[in-house]
């Protein structure tokens, strides 16, 4: 059963979804610009919840997760899902995150060690310290820039973008890619209702005009997690150098890389994505915490 709810945070609306009544908790984490908890989540959440309890939030100004006062930064996604976890009554949980959903999960379990039991980071946003061709992306991600490249988007083209440029399997329905692209514009659309950016706060504001401030790197040897990173070997996005040696810093660190996928993996390759999550998580069962632990 799909259940879904909204609650009211300091700094607006948070939307979320839950997925299957019993087993151990994970939370999915999705990434930022089109991206939202149906869009990326749509298939895995509903294998996960066989025997998991899942939750899935749109991060602010995502999905319906309207109207959001605050800075949806690295550190106003970490907030948020701290006042999420709470809100479920959740002691610890799995984070399973893609892109800016990855780098929430990082700077929270950097925080919070003693909440997370696993990390599933895909396509992981947070571990670079500049972006391929950076000064451009900054400059692109300036106002006025950035509203112009937003306004100029329609939610055909966005459709069409989806359709063309997201590495989906063969093996994906047409119907399944369809509807994918009708979420995209949806997303697209009511961001614009909102007089919001097609790009994320997260790429705004930790994108400085020559470094990346969201660069967890050099930390994650603090983590003693068990911690998979997942990346498609064609991610033009995040290469896949920085996932890599990630794997290697972390003390129980895994790296698994889906062939021919680019950084939308979860809906690209959704059964590749789903074998070797399901395989970590089998072969990772973590102490289970309450809140009286």
């Amino acid at each position: 059963m799909i259940r879904h709810r909204t609650v009211e945070l300091p700094d607006g609306t948070i939307h979320y979804r839950t997925f299957g009544g019993d087993g151990p908790p994970v939370v999915l984490l999705h990434g930022g610009g089109i991206d939202n908890g149906d869009w990326m989540w749509h298939r895995f959440a509903k294998d996960l919840a066989v025997d998991h309890r899942v939750f899935v939030p749109d991060h602010p100004k995502h999905g319906l997760s309207w109207p959001w006062h605050g800075r949806a930064d690295q550190r106003g996604q970490e907030d948020m899902l701290a006042a999420m976890m709470d809100h479920w009554g959740l002691a610890s949980a799995t984070l399973i995150g893609l892109s800016l959903g990855s780098a929430t999960a990082l700077g929270y379990a950097l925080r919070q060690p003693d909440r997370v039991e696993r990390l599933v980071l895909t396509s992981t946003g947070g571990l670079q310290q500049r972006l391929e061709s950076h000064e451009l992306a900054w400059l692109s991600l300036r106002t006025p820039l950035s509203w112009l490249i937003s306004r100029s988007m329609s939610a055909q083209s966005m459709r069409t973008w989806v359709r063309t440029k997201v590495s989906f399997a063969d093996y994906v329905p047409p119907t399944e890619i369809d509807a994918l692209a009708d979420l995209a514009a949806e997303e697209l659309l009511i961001k614009r209702a909102h007089g919001g950016h097609m790009f994320c706060d997260w790429n705004r504001f930790e994108t400085a005009p020559r470094h990346h401030r969201a660069n967890f790197m050099n930390r994650i040897h603090e983590l003693t997690q068990p911690i998979l990173f997942v990346h498609g070997e064609n991610d033009a996005a995040v290469p896949l150098e920085y996932p890599r040696q990630a794997a290697k810093a972390a003390a129980r660190g895994q790296l698994a890389v889906i062939k021919e996928a680019g950084h939308f993996v979860p809906v690209e390759r959704p059964v590749e994505y789903a074998r070797v999550v399901r395989e970590f998580l089998t072969e990772t069962t973590p102490t289970r915490k309450t809140f009286d632990d």
